[in-house]
């Protein structure tokens, strides 16, 4: 019976909250977003939260933020979202802090705007098996990154300069002189006709670097999406070299007739040949140039994250460290993504956890740790942030010095006979009435700083003789109402100005 009961109790105490969700038809309750419609977080908001808060942790009860939130809202006839909850709690160390961090990557930045801007090439081996043997031909492809429009193509036995400038010369005879063109770091690609080429046509360079496919994207996926409709080629006979190199243009010339008729990404239906055919202006062409100049040069741009390599570096120098070469291009990568004291709180660690235990040695065991640290720092900067903005006693703190600064703000001359002026002369008599309790709470505040009440007198009649747009009854009129409130007495509640 006591198991049949704690297995009750457990139940009930994990959906305690589920059906709160739906109704007696299971059909789940809709919501209205109210997102921009709370207020300003203030300091009588942030005490209702924390009260509600401590209230939880004194029955035991766990607090879950999306259950905390809606109970919150429901009770105090609050309208707070969970991340303000959640960042109410974390100021008054109420909530642990968990913060994750995105970073965006490189080669995203490479997408394109207008058409025939910026063309990719690249090759990619093809097997086609001649009865039982298996003959090996390179294909070089021309896309164009905009429209993903498939330009031109070529087959050859290797991947040679002539075969990237058949693939250009096509493209520019049926679509005319691309802005610049992206590639790999291929001898080919990189040869010496390639390059006249190029000049001679006024295109722009802008290479993928080596070893990063992600970089020319446009052609890797044009590749993938060829090789897996075209499929393995088997051919029965025992054909010559001419008979494959026929067969496979036929099979590419078909695909790429077909591939430029399927839209593809956000064209609003807009096929690639068709979005091909669109004229671009004289001026979107010398804008896009003028990005690709200005991506180019951020690429040779010296690397702010250099101290933080050199520091890496270091570390493998000075422990003797041989990481795998892909493993040493990981960490460099890994590494920039990290704070440069956090690295060196990194590195303090390392070297006492490796002089307990050598085995600990490794790039893997010090990234380890750094991930460790950089989680701590990005949690208490979070932190830091969240009680500086709410937590109860820096805004009561908070509240103290201004109410403070206010009742310490000595009130001046001018501004009594302002508020004086105000006091006869306003359109309305509640405007009036207040001008006139400001002008009385100025005299009496003034009064308890001075021994004579003489010379403030003198210095309000020159005030009052100095304003040049009033007439000389309306002077009469305000000292009048001035000399009345120096001689009122506190206990008065109003002054009452005959006209």
């Amino acid at each position: 019976m006591r198991t049949v009961a704690w297995l009750l109790n457990l139940s009930f105490g994990t959906l305690g909250s589920w059906n709160q969700e739906f109704n007696e038809q299971m059909q789940p309750y809709r919501e209205t977003d109210g997102r921009g419609r709370s207020g300003k977080v203030t300091i009588e908001v942030v005490r209702k939260v924390v009260d509600e808060a401590r209230k939880w942790e004194s029955r035991n009860q766990r607090i879950r933020i999306k259950e905390f939130t809606r109970a919150v809202n429901c009770n105090l006839q609050l309208n707070l979202g969970r991340k303000t909850v959640e960042e109410i709690l974390t100021a008054n160390d109420l909530w642990k802090v968990e913060t994750r961090k995105r970073r965006p990557l490189f080669y995203r930045n490479l997408s394109q705007r207008i058409p025939n801007g910026l063309l990719s090439l690249d090759g990619s081996e093809f097997t086609v098996w001649v009865n039982d043997q298996a003959v090996k031909m390179m294909v070089e492809l021309g896309v164009d990154v905009g429209s993903f429009c498939h330009t031109g193509f070529g087959v050859h036995e290797t991947e040679t300069s002539r075969a990237v400038l058949d693939v250009l010369e096509q493209h520019c005879s049926r679509w005319g002189i691309p802005l610049g063109v992206v590639f790999d770091h291929g001898s080919a690609n990189l040869s010496d006709e390639v390059r006249q080429y190029l000049e001679a046509h006024h295109i722009e360079v802008v290479p993928a670097g080596p070893g990063n496919p992600k970089g020319n994207g446009t052609d890797e996926g044009a590749f993938s999406h060829m090789k897996r409709v075209i499929g393995t080629i088997h051919l029965d006979t025992s054909s010559s070299m001419a008979l494959v190199r026929s067969v496979l243009s036929a099979v590419i010339s078909v695909y790429v007739k077909m591939r430029n008729q399927m839209a593809l990404r956000k064209t609003d239906g807009v096929i690639p040949q068709v979005q091909m055919e669109i004229p671009v202006s004289e001026a979107d062409r010398q804008k896009e140039r003028e990005r690709l100049l200005r991506h180019r040069e951020a690429k040779n741009a010296p690397d702010p994250h250099q101290p933080k390599l050199d520091r890496l570096h270091f570390i493998i120098r000075h422990h003797a460290l041989t990481p795998e070469p892909a493993e040493l291009k990981r960490a460099e990568h890994c590494i920039r993504y990290h704070d440069i004291e956090a690295i060196h709180k990194s590195e303090e660690a390392f070297l006492k956890a490796i002089g307990r235990d050598e085995r600990r040695k490794n790039l893997s065991y010090f990234f380890g740790i750094l991930r460790n640290i950089q989680k701590e720092m990005d949690n208490e900067r979070h932190a830091e942030y969240c009680r500086q903005r709410y937590n109860y006693d820096v805004m009561l703190d908070i509240q103290r010095e201004v109410q403070q600064k206010k009742e310490d703000q000595t009130p001046t001359i001018e501004g009594i006979v302002s508020m004086a002026i105000a006091g006869i002369s306003g359109s309305f008599a509640s405007l009036r009435r207040m001008a006139i309790k400001r002008c009385q709470q100025s005299i009496e505040k003034l009064l308890q700083t001075a021994r004579y009440v003489g010379p403030i007198k003198k210095q309000i009649l020159d005030a009052i003789g100095a304003k040049e747009d009033l007439e000389l009854t309306q002077k009469e009129k305000v000292w009048a109402l001035i000399e009345t409130l120096f001689n009122q007495k506190p206990e008065d509640k109003s002054v009452t100005l005959q006209a």
